[in-house]
């Protein structure tokens, strides 16, 4: 795909299944809950010893100063870009409500578009989020519109 494609051979190639998004495509979404997720500290339940563990300071403004731990973490820019979300209803595209980004259901698939600017121009990383109990139709719907997305941007859309 990535030759057919003509882009680089270091282009980054992610599969999202649901319930295993990864925490860069989780990232995109400000309200991404998980299922049965804890809201607060919740119980903890220790028994013995709780084993040591350092901390470490991390400050997440190295990730955009420096570009080889950006790129370590696989990010295309500074998260200023603009996302577009579109659900597949009836085999077409229909638009997201911003307020429920991050909101998907396993019945269904997404499009999720991610443009940023690099050196003046557009760039766009397309991903597909197909959900676990999504019909065999939607899923060949989702990878369909997919293509037609890649097609208005001039083939120039990373899809993972």
């Amino acid at each position: 795909f990535i030759q057919a494609k003509g882009y680089p051979s270091s282009t980054n190639v992610e599969v999202i299944n649901d319930g295993a998004e990864s925490a860069m495509f989780k990232q995109l979404f400000q309200r991404w809950t998980e299922k049965n997720e804890t809201q607060g500290l919740g119980k903890v339940y220790t028994t013995g010893k709780i084993a040591k563990v350092e901390q470490v300071k991390f400050d997440t403004t190295q990730l955009h100063a420096r570009p080889e731990l950006a790129a370590e973490q696989r990010m295309v820019d500074d998260a200023s870009g603009e996302i577009e979300v579109w659900r597949i209803e009836d085999l077409q595209m229909q638009p997201v409500n911003p307020k429920t980004y991050g909101q998907f259901y396993g019945g269904d698939c997404y499009l999720v578009l991610y443009t940023y600017l690099r050196s003046g121009r557009p760039h766009y990383v397309l991903y597909m989020w197909q959900g676990r109990h999504a019909s065999v139709d939607e899923i060949t719907a989702c990878a369909l519109n997919a293509i037609e997305l890649d097609k208005k941007y001039g083939d120039e859309a990373v899809q993972v």
